[in-house]
């Protein structure tokens, strides 16, 4: 019998079998957590579009068990004196935690019954050896994880200790993770579809995804072992990617050998200026695909196939291979030209469009500021490239980049504003039915379709309602700078506005609170206005202390005037020093402002 430490186990396990009554531990020389916007973004589109695809109306709650299982893939881990180490699986695991907390609230907000209502506390803390912990078991990690189950909704105080801790040297490694942890949360209560949280379809997804989520559970009893199971399955060496096979496809389509060994350079070339300056080369086939060739896309019924939009996001080079009418691929040369010109072209002005989201350009600027908030990519870039045509000029493409890029902006905002939902999930259909109606327009006409889109998003009258409820902190501080940002009036480029650790960046604040409730005014009132956006402004980090020291509210207000965090109220006659006047003064000053960044005009 060979000794224990050579031992491998694998298995098939359930989300609730992986997470219920475990506890995992992250080595120190771990990375550290880093996934972004786009991986949450995608797990939580292809867990939904799964869900949705067996969803019916009038399932209940047992009907998961009829539902399609959905692969995640492996996570590697290693037993050691009792202990799981995770060797290879930490950011889905951290991502499936972040995901449920969320849905954990979500169920609080509901009226569901005790057969509906999953006790997820399980999947959060564990009890072993008379020890109590997380079962992501990471030290570091523990106060935000908590603050996210107990507090979700308030701003998450200690990220100010981060800044001390960069500033005296000290290694900052975690508290990258706990920020990053903290957007990504946020992020979900952004990008989850709302019509999945209601009463008849949450329980239904809670109860699939700890049941019908499905993990390969790689095992092994050594470290040794464990690694070199991990560097055996990320050893790509012998696997060809999609771009790999679609350039062989292609260019196995050309017949001289001359012009297929010229686009072979060239495509490689190309590839790796891709790679190098964007995010990746399976993005941008994806968008090149989906903004000038996609016709179909599947429907919402119930076990509906994928269509052209899905499945370029799934299998691009399939998809080429099998439409070539869709692709106009007939002849050799279409198939030299299809690289030679078409690939060139649309490669380039990715890349171009890529650059100036990452890096500030005037003549540019609402693509840039327009990213800090941003849709989905796999709507933004099919969006921007669409109406763009091999013969336009430099000037046209320009003020066509510009054009969709304020369309999407108010778009965003809009709807942000007016919380409806900007999730992929919930606009694709729209959307990509729209990529497909602006295509290859002319100037004139792209205005016109943009305009009338946003007109069935935007509301008669004011956009921001009557002290409108504070009910997203993440979008209000983006929109506080982009109100700021507007005045131009703290001397600074957008990225400074945006909260990070920085002492002088800026974070959201609450002017008055609770306790500074004038007499005259009823309990209720003020709770409402003191939730409304109208008593939120930005400030920096390092005045948040003095601020808090200002006991009287009228102290607050001045303070505040002063160093200039309310702009908007510039040149008001007669600012009002009775609070719950001032607060309405503001209110009316921000939707103001709010129509005017955000207008029809625009496009």
């Amino acid at each position: 019998m060979g000794h224990i430490a050579n031992k491998i186990d694998a298995k098939d396990k359930k989300l609730t079998e992986v997470l219920n009554g475990q506890r995992y531990r992250i080595d120190a020389f771990q990375r550290e957590y880093r996934w972004q916007r786009k991986h949450i973004e995608a797990l939580i589109s292809d867990l939904t579009t799964s869900f949705l695809n067996n969803y019916d109306e009038g399932h209940q709650i047992d009907d998961y068990d009829q539902y399609d299982c959905y692969y995640m893939g492996p996570i590697v881990l290693c037993e050691d004196k009792n202990e799981l180490s995770i060797v290879d699986g930490q950011q889905r695991l951290t991502s499936f935690t972040l995901l449920l907390i969320f849905l954990n609230h979500a169920q609080s907000h509901l009226e569901l019954g005790k057969n509906q209502l999953r006790d997820l506390n399980p999947f959060f803390y564990v009890t072993k050896a008379g020890k109590r912990t997380l079962v992501l078991n990471v030290e570091t990690r523990r106060k935000v994880i908590e603050h996210l189950l107990q507090s979700p909704d308030t701003i998450y105080s200690n990220v100010e200790e981060f800044d001390s801790k960069e500033q005296d040297g000290r290694d900052i490694q975690y508290d990258q993770s706990v920020l990053n942890i903290i957007d990504r949360y946020e992020d979900i209560t952004k990008l989850f579809p709302e019509d999945i949280l209601s009463q008849n379809k949450l329980p239904l997804f809670v109860e699939w995804l700890l049941e019908k989520v499905l993990l390969v559970e790689v095992k092994a009893y050594s470290m040794e072992n464990a690694y070199t199971i991990f560097e055996t399955m990320n050893d790509r060496g012998m696997t060809l990617s999609p771009t790999e096979i679609l350039k062989g496809f292609l260019l196995s389509k050309i017949n001289d050998e001359e012009k297929s060994d010229e686009m072979n350079e060239f495509w490689k070339s190309r590839i790796a200026e891709i790679n190098s300056q964007t995010d990746g080369d399976l993005d941008f086939f994806r968008a090149w695909l989906r903004a000038k060739y996609a016709v179909s896309i599947r429907t919402k019924q119930s076990g509906a196939e994928n269509e052209d939009f899905e499945l370029i996001g799934t299998q691009f080079n399939s998809w080429v291979k099998n439409n070539p009418s869709k692709t106009f691929l007939k002849s050799p040369d279409d198939y030299y030209f299809f690289i030679q010109s078409d690939f060139d072209f649309y490669s380039s002005l990715y890349i171009k469009i890529y650059s100036l989201k990452e890096t500030h350009d005037e003549d540019f600027d609402i693509i840039y500021i327009a990213n800090f908030y941003p849709l989905a990519d796999s709507i933004f870039y099919p969006l921007m490239l669409s109406p763009i045509s091999k013969i336009d000029d430099e000037k046209v493409i320009d003020e066509k980049l510009v054009l969709v890029a304020n369309f999407i902006d108010c778009y965003t905002n809009v709807r942000s504003i007016l919380s409806k939902p900007i999730t992929q999930s919930t606009i694709r259909y729209s959307m990509y039915d729209f990529i497909k109606n602006i295509r290859n327009l002319d100037v004139s006409t792209l205005k016109e379709k943009l305009f009338s889109e946003l007109e069935k998003s935007m509301n008669e009258g004011t956009l921001l309602s009557q002290f409108h409820q504070m009910d997203n902190w993440g979008y209000y501080h983006y929109f506080f700078a982009r109100i700021l940002y507007y005045l131009n009036t703290h001397d600074c480029n957008f990225v400074q506005l945006m909260r990070s650790k920085r002492q002088s960046s800026f974070v959201l604040a609450r002017i008055f609170e609770t306790v500074d409730k004038p007499e005259e005014v009823e309990d209720g009132q003020w709770e409402m206005v003191i939730n409304s956006v109208a008593n939120y402004c930005l400030v920096r980090r390092h005045d948040i202390e003095t601020i808090e020291t200002k006991r009287s509210p009228a102290t607050k207000l001045k303070y505040l005037l002063k160093q200039d965090y309310l702009p908007e109220l510039t040149g008001v006659i007669n600012i009002s020093s009775e609070l719950f006047e001032f607060i309405q003064q503001r209110d009316a000053v921000l939707r103001d402002l709010a129509s005017d960044i955000w207008n029809l005009s625009n496009v």
